[in-house]
């Protein structure tokens, strides 16, 4: 704000509301989104009834509107009535270089990176951090559930046990919860360990005749994480010394936190007692990602990979295209934005989807099957209520546009056609109008998860629509769509 407003009493209330709005969108956009969104909007006037929020763009202005705007309105009408208008205009002028109220740097700041972790432990991730998690609909139990019994200084939901499909941030989410107990007190002796190498450890100790001591390193912890217990299924000699540890560590009143590829309700080969002790606590499961956290996570790699490839950039239909069609887990996702990072580093291959379809042959290949144009207008028709020619037709009501648009974004997403040929194939439009539908779905779906999850259906509707080898019209499925990738979770 200016100093003339930055003197007056209100001015300096309404100041400290906005952090207060600050704080509460971190915590319910997470930090990704927060920074991305939220962190480069500035409070530059209050008077008159009315708060002025500046923004960077054009384009950031309009996506703050859309997404955050009627939210940020109500929360400073919530904090202070006195205010119940807010205005976002775009100002491109650089911010000052040093914020009116610093941040405190974070005890991550100060401490060394190397946090010691007990003797037999797998060394910390740098980049496993609660800061570097992407939150969404599917993961945002077990993020806040970790993160609570990461800053509680007592044992909570004890056993945490997190389960779900590879690559959904089950590790991530271990490195996290040691990262900080350690951050908040590093003489607590926590050891974080895999399953694999608990059950070699124990081994070496059977055949070196000294168990007592993996015993006592075992349970003599403040922390216990053993990452992927689904390994020692039907290994009955180390299932039996891990339930004691368990027992003893929970009769100690230290924190455990387990994960595996399943419930534990569905481990084979394991003993009541240890299934009722594995599920004595919290069993919180991390479902496969959406579609809106692929994106978010999309995105949120790409903003860290163009730091240290200056000149990257993973435009809007690049990465629509990569959430859509690599929906198996996040390191898949991760593994293929760096092969588009190296396949495009050098500026002479631009992202463009025709690219990304011969870089990332083998990423897509599970999407092998060929979907033609016309299996897509069949299949959004049908999913609407509508008639194919009326996608095809000049009729401009909203009942027809929007699936219109939705049927030409599937296109460009799931054909090789460009976007004149895609224009051709709905009435003859020129490629202007299909490229603005495509826009218009993207902008939809990363502002509306209802919407994106709509259009995700439709998406794995088609893909899973079957033909009699691709040589007679698809046939409807009968009984539903049936399950799809995504379901396995």
């Amino acid at each position: 704000m200016t100093s003339q407003e930055a003197k007056s009493p209100v001015a300096d209330q309404v100041e400290v509301v906005w952090q207060r709005v600050r704080e509460r969108l971190k915590l319910e956009l997470g930090a990704q989104r927060f920074q991305y969104w939220i962190d480069p909007l500035r409070l530059v006037a209050a008077k008159d009834g009315r708060v002025v929020i500046a923004c960077n763009s054009h384009f950031e202005r309009d996506k703050i509107v859309e997404g955050h705007g009627e939210r940020i309105a109500n929360m400073i009408a919530e904090m202070i009535p006195a205010f119940g208008a807010v205005e976002f205009v775009v100002d491109m002028r650089p911010r000052a270089a040093q914020p009116v109220n610093p941040v405190r740097p974070t005890t991550a700041d100060v401490l060394p990176v190397e946090l010691p972790l007990v003797e037999g432990s797998s060394p910390l991730n740098p980049a496993y951090t609660f800061e570097s998690f992407v939150i969404g609909r599917t993961n945002q139990i077990a993020f806040h559930e970790a993160r609570r019994v990461a800053e509680s200084d007592v044992p909570v939901a004890n056993p945490l046990f997190l389960f779900g499909a590879t690559g959904l941030g089950k590790s991530h989410l271990m490195h996290a919860i040691a990262r900080q107990k350690l951050l908040r007190n590093p003489s607590l002796r926590v050891m974080l360990i895999s399953a694999e190498n608990f059950m070699r450890l124990f081994i070496t100790a059977i055949k070196a005749n000294d168990t007592l001591s993996f015993k006592n390193l075992v349970r003599n912890v403040d922390v216990l994480l053993i990452d992927d217990l689904h390994f020692l299924i039907g290994k009955e000699a180390t299932q039996e010394e891990l339930v004691a540890a368990l027992d003893s560590l929970l009769d100690q009143q230290k924190q455990i936190i387990l994960s595996a590829d399943r419930s534990p309700s569905l481990f084979e080969s394991m003993s009541d007692r240890a299934r009722s002790r594995l599920m004595s606590g919290a069993s919180i499961e991390i479902q496969a990602t959406d579609f809106e956290l692929r994106l978010a996570i999309l995105e949120s790699k790409a903003r860290q990979m163009a730091k240290e490839r200056p000149g990257f950039v993973l435009n809007s239909e690049a990465a629509h295209f990569m959430a859509q069609r690599i929906a198996t887990n996040t390191r898949e996702l991760e593994g293929a934005l760096t092969r588009v990072v190296t396949q495009s580093s050098d500026g002479s291959r631009p992202v463009t989807i025709e690219n990304l379809n011969v870089w990332l042959a083998d990423f897509l290949r599970a999407y092998d099957r060929r979907v033609t144009i016309e299996e897509i207008k069949k299949k959004v028709a049908e999913h609407y209520g509508l008639k194919v020619a009326e996608l095809e037709s000049p009729n401009r009501s909203r009942s027809i546009v929007r699936p219109r648009q939705i049927a030409m974004y599937l296109a460009r997403l799931l054909t090789p056609r460009s976007y004149p040929e895609i224009g051709r194939r709905f009435g003859n439009r020129d490629h202007t109008t299909v490229m603005h539908a495509v826009e218009t779905i993207q902008r939809l779906t990363s502002i509306d998860p209802t919407f994106a999850e709509e259009v995700e259906r439709l998406r794995l509707s088609i893909r899973n629509w079957p033909v009699d080898g691709g040589t007679t019209p698809p046939r409807p499925p009968s009984g539903g769509e049936g399950p799809s990738r995504d379901a396995q979770g």
